[in-house]
């Protein structure tokens, strides 16, 4: 296997960890070796120090050629994980030299530093022929590591194709199946236009023909990526019957997976093995409900399918699977939009069930899609009443009762206001989103919480430096009302650790708050005072005095500061600041105009510059710009357009795309198929997104 190993001049060479690679030789023996533990210990060298975090070095790809050999010698143990190490060092496709280099200023070094990724692809896909042979190896953790390693690197990927289409007939292993699956899916995929139709062709037997329910699904996975037009009518009849015979299949709860019984080494790899075995035990994480996954995945903007999927696993008599349908559904109803509002109603539906676990996890998804589930509120209005004896005040946040209340209370549903004023006057914890929570119920329906929360703050400590003083200040400046206002005042004038928060509350009193004006005048004037406090002071100060031009001389230079500060709050604050001067902040608007084409740009600037200048025929261009490239400037963008009316006639198209969309605005299509699929999105914004755009189209807005 190894001949010419010592001809290579390994201490010119190196790696991670040094400039001389002689200690690769003995990593690449060891890769054969009899002792398991010493074949991971090698396994794990070569990815900590000769692969290292995805680099290759120049001793990474003269192993090339000694690798090949080892993966072709059947009396070496662990081929597969040899494969997949082919793989890696590959790269996940073509490199690009412009993207790997750049490093290095000196353009001989920076070459010398890309040349080896480009060596290291070229040499794997020219030798990628032996996994051909491999397809059918004794081993079939090898077979199915070729499968895969021939869709990613083989040059000639008709070839490949046909030679998984032959191996498929003979193979009977589930997991080497499954790679020959995901490899032609792979191939259809990323050969759409001259190997789609082949591949859709070889998907659709594996569906209509295998007898293992996982290997079904694979194939309608796989189907979806390359041919969707392919895909059964009865998808979704199809995917429940699958499902089912699968967790019919499952060991009983007696009978757990096997957990990994190879060598426990004291490195990464052993450590992954582990995990993944025991992430396979767990009950909601069975290969069938990882397929499931992927196969939504694929199917991204199908989502007719999609809902009709959830719905019925959501009512399926199965723990498990409900278990994963109730994360599914979190993952559905943020980044898309529901036909209707039955996922919703069968979420809450969970509630009922005796299963806690099911019931938090329920809930936990319930506060994600609150501004859509308003459906529900009666129900959790009774789970808070049924849920109110069984919490305690250190950790109501995280029962039942906790979850159903924020849950309630992110609707803005009044009935959360005496559940949550018991708590905060039984000294519960105060939650981190209590602004939020008041802010959705409304200053009216949440004012009998001012008395707690004054109560609350006065047995805080004298400088209030805690969480949860700076929360009760928030909903506090929220409510915004009569009562609060001297708590307000004397918090400005004092050097509480809270003033920041109490000056951005003195915003919302207007003239009211007229008495706290010469204090506003000193914190704006206070240079040692932070930019962001000097900012909110201004903009307090213009709400209170209702004056703007007298205060521009003081004002402009701050602004100006903030927008070309490197902090986010201080920009934030600075643009809050310039929209609430209106028209008198229009020695401003050259500025904003400059930073707005910018990809970064904020949607408190869209809302800042239409504030001040009210310039349609100006405005308009660039907000429509703005909507396109940026999608998470849609609801400032929208909300301008609404204030436009009939001006904005030219937006009709767009706001109407918007309406038709499946998608929710800041549901990236690049995250289809990465780890994001599973992040949660702003509801509350693509709701007040569509509101917006509602009334754009009604008589009352554009024509």
């Amino acid at each position: 296997m190894f001949t010419g190993i010592d001809d290579v001049d390994w201490a010119s060479m190196g790696h991670a960890y040094t400039d001389s690679a002689t200690d690769v030789p003995d990593l690449l023996r060891d890769l054969a070796s009899d002792d398991p533990a010493r074949r991971e210990v090698a396994l794990d060298g070569m990815y900590g120090a000769v692969h290292h975090q995805g680099d290759v070095y120049d001793s990474t790809v003269a192993c090339i050629p000694f690798l090949f050999e080892l993966v072709t010698v059947e009396a070496v143990a662990d081929r597969g994980a040899v494969v997949h190490l082919l793989c890696s060092i590959a790269g996940e496709r073509e490199p690009d030299p412009q993207e790997i280099g750049g490093l290095f200023e000196d353009e001989a070094e920076d070459a010398a530093f890309v040349q080896p990724f480009l060596d290291a692809w070229s040499t794997v896909r020219g030798r990628a022929d032996v996994f051909l042979g491999l397809l059918a190896d004794p081993d079939a953790e090898v077979r199915a590591a070729a499968a895969a390693a021939l869709a990613h690197v083989h040059p000639d990927p008709s070839r490949v194709l046909g030679a998984l289409r032959d191996r498929l007939t003979a193979e009977r292993d589930p997991q080497a199946v499954g790679a020959l699956v995901q490899a032609v899916g792979r191939l259809g995929t990323e050969h759409r236009e001259a190997l789609g139709a082949e591949a859709g062709t070889l998907l659709k037997d594996v569906v209509s023909v295998a007898s293992h329910p996982e290997q079904r699904l694979a194939g309608l996975v796989q189907l979806a990526r390359c041919g969707p037009e392919s895909l059964p009518e009865d998808l979704v009849e199809t995917v429940l019957d699958v499902m089912r015979l699968a967790h019919e299949q499952e060991a009983p709860a007696e009978e757990p997976h096997t957990a990994w019984e190879g060598p426990r080494t004291d490195t990464m790899v052993s450590y992954l093995r582990e995990l993944e075995a025991a992430r396979r035990q767990s009950v909601d994480a069975s290969t069938a409900d990882d397929l499931l996954e992927e196969l939504h995945r694929a199917l991204g903007d199908r989502t007719d399918p999609r809902f009709e999927l959830l719905v019925e696993q959501l009512q399926t008599p199965d723990w498990g699977q409900r278990m994963a349908a109730v994360d599914m559904a979190g993952t559905l109803l943020t980044g898309w939009r529901a036909p209707d509002d039955l996922p919703v109603a069968l979420l809450a539906r969970q509630l009922v069930e005796d299963e806690p676990e099911l019931s938090r996890r329920a809930l936990t998804e319930l506060c994600h899609v609150a501004p859509i589930a308003r459906v529900v509120a009666d129900i959790l209005a009774v789970c808070v009443r049924e849920w109110d004896d069984t919490w305690e005040p250190g950790d109501w946040e995280g029962s039942l009762f906790g979850k159903a209340l924020e849950a309630l209370a992110l609707q803005g549903d009044q009935r959360a206001v005496p559940a949550l004023a018991e708590v905060l006057a039984r000294e519960g914890t105060v939650p981190e989103n209590l602004g939020t929570w008041v802010e959705r119920i409304g200053p009216e329906a949440a004012a009998p919480l001012v008395p707690v929360l004054h109560r609350r703050l006065g047995a805080a400590p004298s400088d209030r430096h805690t969480c949860s003083a700076q929360r009760l200040v928030s909903a506090l400046g929220v409510l915004a009302r009569p009562e609060s206002l001297p708590f307000f005042v004397e918090m400005a004038e004092s050097d509480s650790w809270c003033r920041s928060q109490a000056v951005r509350a003195l915003a919302r009193y207007g003239p009211d708050a007229a008495e706290v004006a010469a204090r506003l005048r000193e914190l704006m004037a206070a240079a040692a005072e932070p930019l962001t406090l000097r900012l909110d002071a201004a903009r307090a100060l213009r709400t209170v005095t209702g004056q703007a031009e007298p205060l521009l001389p003081r004002i402009l230079p701050l602004v100006h500061a903030g927008m070309e500060s490197q902090r986010w709050s201080e920009q934030n604050s600075a643009l809050k600041a310039a929209g609430s001067l209106g028209p008198a902040g229009a020695p401003l608007a050259p500025r904003l105009r400059e930073l707005l084409p910018g990809r970064d740009a904020q949607p408190d600037m869209i809302m800042a510059l239409w504030q001040i200048t009210g310039d349609v025929d100006g405005m308009l261009p660039t907000l429509l710009d703005k909507w396109a490239a940026l999608p998470r400037t849609r609801p400032a963008v929208a909300a301008c357009l609404t204030e436009m009316g009939p001006a904005a006639a030219s937006a009709l198209p767009l706001i109407q795309e918007e309406l038709s969309s499946q998608r929710r605005h800041n549901n990236d299509r690049r995250n289809d198929d990465s780890s994001t699929m599973s992040m949660r999105y702003d509801v509350a914004a693509d709701e007040r997104l569509l509101a917006d755009c509602r009334r754009l189209v009604t008589p009352t807005g554009l024509p």
